[in-house]
This record gives C-alpha cells, sequence and structure tokens, in this order.
C-alpha cells in the first residue's frame, strides 16, 4: 500500500487530519520548511520528495490559497502532483448522496452536505458546514468554504473559489479561476475570471 503525505504543512493540514478514517494515516508532510505545529514528520520540500517518495506515495494537497484567496498556486502544486494517487476523504459527519461523484484528492469536510446528483472534480474542498444541493457540476481544484451554499443546478469552473457563507443562485454558472468573497450572493452567471464581492455580487477586479 502507497503511503501518504500531505502537500503542505499549515491549518488546513490540521484539519484534514481530523477528518481522515483510520485506514489513512498519514506518514509525514511537505513544506518548504519545519511547521512546529504539524505532529508528523516534515519529509523535506517538492523536489526533494518527489525525488525520493514518488514511486510509492499517494498524497493530498493541504496548501490552500493564503490571504489572496487565488487557487492558481494550488493549481500548480496539483500539476506538478498529478501522477501521484490520491484518495478521497469525507468526514463522518458529512452527508453525501450515494450518486455523487468525488474525484480524487477531495476531501468534504465536517457537518457538509453534497445533494443528489453532483458531479465534484478533483482536489475540491467543500468545507465545514457548506452545502451543494442537488445536479451540481463543480470544476476542479474548487473550494467551497465554511457555511456556503451552492444552490442546485450550478457549474462551476476549474480554480474557483467561494468564500464563507457566500450563496450561489439555482442554475447559475461561475466561469474558471473566479473568486466570491465571503458572504457574497451570486444571483447570475460570472462570465469573467475576477473577484466578486456583495449582494448581489458584483465584480471588484
Amino acid at each position: 500500500m502507497c503511503s501518504l503525505f500531505l502537500i503542505g504543512g499549515g491549518g488546513h493540514a490540521l484539519s484534514l487530519m481530523e477528518i481522515l478514517p483510520g485506514t489513512l494515516s498519514p506518514s509525514g508532510y511537505v513544506d518548504m520548511a519545519d511547521v512546529p505545529a504539524m505532529p508528523l514528520r516534515r519529509v523535506g520540500d517538492d523536489d526533494e520528495f518527489l525525488a525520493s517518495h514518488a514511486a510509492d506515495a499517494q498524497v493530498l494537497i493541504t496548501m490552500v490559497s493564503g490571504s489572496s484567496c487565488s487557487l492558481q498556486s494550488r493549481a500548480s502544486l496539483i500539476k506538478r502532483y498529478e501522477a501521484l494517487p490520491a484518495p478521497v476523504v469525507v468526514a463522518p459527519s458529512a452527508t453525501v448522496a450515494s450518486s455523487v461523484s468525488i474525484g480524487k484528492g477531495s476531501a468534504i469536510f465536517h457537518q457538509a452536505v453534497v445533494n443528489v446528483g453532483t458531479v465534484i472534480g478533483n482536489h475540491c474542498i467543500v468545507n465545514t458546514g457548506a452545502v451543494v444541493e442537488h445536479g451540481c457540476a463543480i470544476g476542479n481544484n474548487v473550494f467551497i468554504g465554511p457555511g456556503a451554499v451552492v444552490c442546485g443546478g450550478v457549474t462551476i469552473g476549474d480554480n474557483v473559489y467561494i468564500g464563507a457563507n457566500a450563496a450561489v443562485r439555482p442554475g447559475v454558472k461561475i466561469c474558471a479561476d473566479a473568486i466570491i468573497g465571503i458572504g457574497a450572493a451570486v444571483v447570475k452567471n460570472v462570465e469573467q475570471p475576477g473577484t466578486y464581492a456583495g449582494v448581489p455580487a458584483r465584480k471588484l477586479s
């Protein structure tokens, strides 16, 4: 069996460790420097890890976005590790319909709900208490923040960040590389990359 390593040693890595099943016990983490709060051993940076462990490892990308909310750095990291297997992680307290499809490396956190017929891509995060309703199509590397609500029939492109407590109206389409701010209400299609905030959400940049 491949050993599991966490790619990133920040707060999200610690949160993810709390929902890992007993069958997934990480052997270490990868980061540019030691992270004192991490209870695992650091196995080096990305170059060191890929040179020594890539043949017998599976990974979870735990680096998210930082204060910028852009997922581009995370997307680049995912590309570096794309050849390695990545498990799906679902918290015991999450509710996920049996018809939901979840791509590799994705994680569904505590009290999240993912409803019938939804498809979630690779390396996505559905964070604590978020709701993704029926029939949604979620791209790759999408972050859905705590308490966010994505209503039925929504389509979300790759590398989209949806902030905590944001809401997305039924049937709306959000293009790739968009950032939806905390508490924003998306009531119409988002057709251009950029940052959107407010009620209703408007493009800021």
